[in-house]
């Protein structure tokens, strides 16, 4: 099996290599080799997180890193931070043959500390030949790929949107050039899961995580996607009954819209379903499969969930921006155990005020609601209060 996936890579890679590499033959006496031009982007940030009641940010009790769900601890938090600061450099060289690449890191860390260290969050090299691309190295998912227009900079109304996360993979798209409508395929290799020990359970497996995703941009600003993931993990042990080795599965499928109807309002929304897709950091409050060794057999239990969010987004004038949004992730796991999470949801509103020179003030508020099975709902209002220079 193993080796039947590496034949099917390389041989994949191998044909889309090749008219990139006739043209840049019959061209070489057309276009010199010149260095790529880096040039910085991001932005500094600076917030301010206030918590009604108890939150968690990954799993993590108490973290206002970036607040997810409700935890049902009474007692209020306050912290400042600067931790979602982020900086990147990117740049593109050529004309018919394009070479590129992007490098972009944050200070993120589930405890507002002062002396967080960099995380990387994008870095790959990239090649383009009309309308196809090969890209190469951490890059963001293609299932579930809309981040909402939310203050909780990594948050992103996980449990619930942008399911999708970045990780290494190689990504292969073709767009079809049309002026009213612009399809494209994507299709990527890599990762399933970043595991502590090495090679993890997804490398172990012999099959890398796939994903692949449809869609179409329509006179240019309206799109859609559908997208879809698979990947297989590898269980392996010892128990006083007996060995165990065997394979479980992580996959799901995701719908994506955004509609700039107006500038004073505009949607984007996502919907998603999947199986143990928390296994592959594609986070849910499902949580990761499970299983269990007999004497005879082995007892496998799979996660289901589902998710979906909206936002809406006015651009009332140059210097206000509300954005009004709503989110759920659904625990749809059958038989789920007293105190097991039920679902997520957050309801927020988002207040920007864009001043001078790319610096912006912004408030938000957020609801959420935590159900858990046979209790009472956990609940907690946040408020963000961020200062922000984009560049």
């Amino acid at each position: 099996m193993l080796n039947k996936n590496v034949f099917i890579l390389t041989l994949c890679a191998f044909f889309i290599a090749q008219p990139l590499l006739a043209q840049e033959k019959e061209d070489s006496g057309k276009e010199k080799n010149q260095k790529l031009e880096i040039k910085p982007y991001g932005f500094i940030k600076g917030d301010m997180v206030y918590a009604t009641a108890g939150v968690k940010s990954f799993a993590f009790d108490g973290s206002l890193g970036a607040p997810q769900q409700a935890t049902g601890v009474e007692g209020s938090a306050m912290g400042f931070t600067a931790q979602h600061t982020r900086l990147g450099l990117k740049g593109s060289v050529g004309e018919k043959v394009k070479v590129g690449g992007v490098v972009e890191i944050d200070f993120f860390t589930n405890s507002f500390i002062t002396n967080a260290n960099p995380r990387l969050r994008l870095g790959y090299a990239s090649i383009t030949h009309g309308g196809f691309e090969v890209r190469m190295g951490q890059q963001w998912d293609l299932f579930s790929p809309l981040n909402p227009n939310t203050n909780n900079t990594n948050g992103n109304l996980w449990f619930a949107g942008n399911k999708g996360f970045r990780r290494a993979q190689m990504l292969f798209m073709y767009t079809l050039a049309n002026e009213t409508f612009a399809p494209t395929v994507q299709l990527s290799f890599g990762e399933t899961t970043p595991d502590g020990t090495f090679p993890g359970k997804d490398n172990l497996s012999g099959m890398p995580m796939t994903q692949a995703r449809l869609s179409g941009l329509y006179d240019k600003k309206y799109s859609f996607g559908v997208s879809f993931v698979y990947g297989k993990h590898l269980e392996k042990g010892t128990t006083l009954l007996q060995d165990y080795n065997f394979k479980f599965v992580t996959s799901g499928i995701g719908v994506d819209v955004t509609l700039p109807l107006h500038k004073y309002f505009s949607l984007a929304g996502e919907f998603n379903t999947g199986t143990n897709l928390n296994n592959a950091m594609l986070f849910s409050i499902a949580g990761n499969h499970s299983f269990t060794v007999g004497a005879s057999e082995i007892n496998l239990y799979d996660t289901k969930s589902m998710g979906f969010w909206v936002n809406a987004t006015s651009n009332v004038t140059d210097w206000f921006t509300a954005v009004l949004g709503y989110g759920s992730d659904q625990n749809k796991t059958p038989d789920l155990a007293t105190g097991a999470l039920k679902s997520n949801t957050l309801i927020y509103a988002h207040l920007i005020f864009p001043i001078k020179h790319g610096f912006a003030a912004a408030v938000e508020w957020q609801n959420i609601k935590t159900t858990v099975v046979d209790g009472d709902d956990r609940k907690a209002n946040v408020l963000g209060v961020s200062a922000k220079v984009t560049f």
